[in-house]
């Protein structure tokens, strides 16, 4: 804002300077510069140089600096995360009587799946055991590829 403002007041001041000032072109006499019959140069004038006093310098102030080598890498050793089994990609539905026994019924993906002990689901868990204490279950399966154990727990309401 204060820079429009600015700019707004100098646009003023240049056009009432426009009216008041006359403006002829610099014309050249000779070897003098003149302006409106003013005198402001003379070519006549000797250019006098001084020098300066540098301490001597071997540097080569146009030459190309030399190009960094990139940091040497340290002996670091990086080690990776122990892989982890995924997720359990198994529900708990409920329980069934089997005979003299009874079952365990999991949704797997999207189909009710009888188990047991020993059983091998999607070609990749293991059911290692099948615990039930007070109306808690838990089912221990075994990751095959990580040899991991995971387990699924569920509350049977019994």
């Amino acid at each position: 804002m204060t820079a429009l403002l600015a700019t707004l007041w100098l646009t003023l001041q240049s056009r009432k300077h426009e009216e008041s000032i006359e403006i002829s072109q610099p014309t050249r006499v000779l070897n003098t510069l003149q302006l409106n019959g003013q005198k402001l140069a003379s070519n006549d004038t000797p250019l006098i140089l001084k020098t300066r006093d540098l301490p001597d310098s071997n540097e080569n102030l146009f030459s190309i600096p030399p190009v960094k080598a990139p940091p040497q890498a340290r002996n670091t050793v990086f080690i990776a995360p122990k892989p982890v089994a995924p997720a359990l990609p198994f529900k708990y539905l409920g329980r069934m009587l089997v005979g003299a026994g009874s079952g365990v019924m999991l949704n797997v993906q999207g189909e009710v799946t009888p188990i047991q002990q020993g059983d091998v689901l999607l070609g990749q868990y293991k059911v290692q055991a099948v615990h039930e204490n007070a109306g808690a279950l838990e089912i221990q399966f075994l990751y095959l590829p990580l040899n991991q154990t995971q387990t699924l727990s569920a509350q049977t309401g019994s």
